[in-house]
Order: structure tokens, then C-alpha cells, then sequence
């Protein structure tokens, strides 16, 4: 598992609203987790600074 960081923003390239760090076995599973999140209609997803995937 590793650590991920989930940023919700206010658009795409926007503003970062709030933060969610959360374990994932993969890029791909932390992209998915954070997809399915009620809470992030548009989100960036990080692994040790560098984004790894985006939800829009």
C-alpha cells in the first residue's frame, strides 16, 4: 500500500478546497477511490508530489 494525496479543487487547474491523504495498492486503485468519492466532482491525485491521474 501507498500513500496518496487526493486535492479537491474548484475546477479543472483550479484552487485546491480541501485535501484527503488515502492508502492504495496502485495508481489506478487511488484514481478509482477517488472517482468514487461523492465528495470530489473534480480532483487531482498525487504520489509523493508528482500527480498521477485527475478526475473530472
Amino acid at each position: 500500500m501507498k500513500l496518496y494525496r487526493i486535492n479537491k479543487l474548484t475546477g479543472p487547474g483550479g484552487a485546491v478546497v480541501k485535501k484527503k491523504d488515502v492508502l492504495a495498492a496502485s495508481d489506478r486503485d487511488a484514481v478509482q477511490r477517488a472517482a468514487d468519492s461523492e465528495d470530489c466532482p473534480v480532483c487531482d491525485v498525487l504520489k509523493d508530489g508528482q500527480t498521477v491521474g485527475s478526475v473530472t
